[in-house]
């Protein structure tokens, strides 16, 4: 059995994945449990690598003594796409008609980023680059790149419910998923495979998101939500030319 899960892990942990994730989505409104990858990651290691193979995704997480320029580019590359969405939006004649969610910052933090720190999609990262991304690294050892589309489909494909039911629109289902993917993954390699500076990153990516989209009238809003995954994505195409398709996976790496 053992020989099984380890020759088919993957497959099982996409499976669980979606099962976990995708179980309440109706009630919920279309609503993913965002511990659904980090959970499904857990049980694939337990089975596989028992002890040990968890143990080395927790490492991951809470690898937290890496270069300082990436506790910077961590939160400030997600944090400049969304300023750079907001004032290429106002300079094309969006409005901000709502500032209630930002009034005050115990307002702020009520109701904007501790739901987002309990519930974000960073605790999906674990899933995702701590075992997914490193799977297929060592999988794809001569294409990062390879290995980032595969990964970037299956999270892809994770977010149809939130599509279905006009949470997030196509801009974003499709390009903005994917480029977060690409950062996420040289921010992970970069630093030395810290999962910890990809769930920096897609926290402020969702925080910056809650922030920005309530302040505009909902045509404003759908323009800044073009306007932002474009942005987003040509950082991601920037990043891939800028590490030559190796996303910070130094040439002697093998995850």
């Amino acid at each position: 059995m053992r020989a099984f899960t380890t020759r088919h892990q993957m497959v099982l942990f996409v499976l669980l994945t979606y099962l976990i994730s995708w179980s309440f989505v109706i009630p919920a409104q279309g609503g993913l449990i965002p511990y659904g990858p980090m959970i499904a990651a857990f049980i694939v290691l337990a089975a596989v690598a028992g002890r040990g193979g968890v143990a080395g995704l927790w490492k991951q997480m809470i690898r937290w003594r890496v270069g300082w320029k990436w506790w910077l580019l961590a939160p400030g590359v997600l944090i400049a796409v969304h300023v750079c969405a907001l004032m290429i939006n106002i300079a094309l004649g969006a409005k901000i008609v709502n500032t209630a969610h930002i009034a005050s910052l115990p307002v702020y933090f009520g109701a904007t980023v501790l739901p987002l720190l309990l519930l974000g999609g960073q605790w999906e990262e674990p899933g995702w680059m701590g075992y997914a991304q490193r799977r297929c690294q060592e999988r794809f050892a001569e294409s990062v790149l390879k290995a980032t589309l595969v990964v970037g489909i299956i999270r892809i494909i994770w977010h149809t419910p939130l599509l279905a039911y006009g949470t997030i629109p196509w801009s974003s289902y499709i390009f903005g998923t994917f480029a977060l993917q690409i950062i996420c993954t040289w921010l992970y390699n970069g630093a030395g495979a810290s999962v910890l500076m990809a769930m920096i990153a897609h926290l402020f990516s969702n925080l910056m998101t809650a922030t920005m989209r309530p302040l505009f009238s909902p045509a404003d809003e759908n323009r800044y939500w073009l306007i932002m995954n474009a942005i987003e994505f040509l950082v991601a195409i920037g990043v891939l030319i800028a590490t030559r398709g190796r996303l910070g996976l130094k040439p002697t790496e093998r995850t």
